[in-house]
C-alpha cells in the first residue's frame, strides 16, 4: 500500500504543473492523480510531429516522464520535489492518433529513490488506445535549496 506524506498532492502537483512552461507548450494536462498512480494526456496537433507526420519520439518520452515523475511525486512532503535520475523508454509502435496519453505508476517506493514506469498510448479518432512505448525511471527524491 502506498502513502503520500503530502495529504494535499493533488493540489501541490497542479500548483508546479502550471510552472513548467514547456508542459503548457506543448498542452500536456494531467486528467488523473492518485497516491502512486498519474494519467497525462495530450490532445495532438502538427507540433508533436517529426518529419514524416509521426509523435515525435522525445514528446513521447516527455509524457512518459511527466507520468512517471509525478506518480512519484504523489508520494514526497511538502516540501520535496522528485526529480530524473534515470529513464530508459522502449518504443513499440508508430504514433499515430488523436491523443497521447500516459499511465504513471510507482512500482518500488524509497527514502531517497521512487521506481516508476509509464506506459504510452495513442488514441484514435474512435478512441480506441494502442500502447506504443513503456518507460522505465528513477525519480530522485530531493529537497531544493534556494531555488
Amino acid at each position: 500500500m502506498l502513502t503520500t506524506k503530502n495529504p494535499h498532492f493533488r493540489e501541490t502537483i497542479l500548483h508546479h504543473l502550471k510552472r513548467q512552461e514547456f508542459m503548457k507548450h506543448i498542452h500536456c494536462t494531467l486528467t488523473t492523480i492518485e497516491i502512486g498512480y498519474v494519467v497525462a494526456e495530450i490532445e495532438l496537433d502538427t507540433i508533436h510531429q517529426q518529419q514524416i507526420g509521426l509523435v515525435h519520439g522525445g514528446v513521447t518520452a516527455t509524457i512518459a516522464d511527466v507520468a512517471a515523475g509525478f506518480a512519484g511525486f504523489t508520494l514526497v512532503g511538502p516540501e520535496e520535489h522528485t526529480v530524473t535520475a534515470e529513464i530508459k523508454i522502449s518504443y513499440f509502435a508508430k504514433g499515430l492518433g488523436k491523443k497521447l496519453k500516459a499511465i504513471g505508476r510507482v512500482v518500488k517506493p524509497g527514502n531517497n529513490l521512487h521506481f516508476c514506469e509509464a506506459e504510452v498510448f495513442t488514441i484514435d479518432e474512435n478512441g480506441k488506445e494502442k500502447l506504443i512505448a513503456k518507460a522505465t525511471t528513477t525519480m530522485a527524491v530531493i529537497t531544493p535549496k534556494g531555488v
